[in-house]
């Protein structure tokens, strides 16, 4: 089967650079997303995190839609679970080591409340 034959079957057009240049346009935006609103709404310190996390509703950044928190809820979801996966397997670099959030009886590790603030961030979105 030759490159013609495959691309047939696949019913598909072809990839070309155009089309690199475009995920890669969307990865940046999405990286950016992330950022941006995340350091927004989480801000820098574990005392920012729990400030959101003891408050009512977190203080929702203006400018961002319900897709943009869904976005970043699914992008903390994958960071706090591969950060687990790292830790479970015994690799702990600095990055990986954050200090543990006691709120309400419970225990949180960063990103664990991370993904918490944005499911509350969301929750609140969605009714009001």
């Amino acid at each position: 089967m030759d490159e013609e034959e495959f691309d047939a079957l696949m019913k598909s057009p072809p990839f070309d650079t155009r089309d690199v240049a475009h995920w890669e346009a969307k990865r940046r935006a999405a990286a950016r997303l992330v950022m941006t609103l995340g350091s927004a709404l989480w801000g820098r310190t574990s005392e920012d995190l729990e400030r959101q996390m003891i408050a009512a509703h977190p203080e929702i950044p203006a400018g961002f839609d319900l897709a943009d928190f869904r976005k970043l809820l699914q992008w903390t979801a994958q960071m706090s679970s591969a950060v687990m996966v790292a830790q479970r397997r015994g690799f702990s670099p600095s990055m990986l080591s954050s200090p543990t959030i006691f709120i309400g009886g419970k225990l949180f590790t960063a990103w664990e409340a991370r993904c918490e603030i944005v499911r509350r961030a969301i929750d609140y979105s969605e009714e009001h």
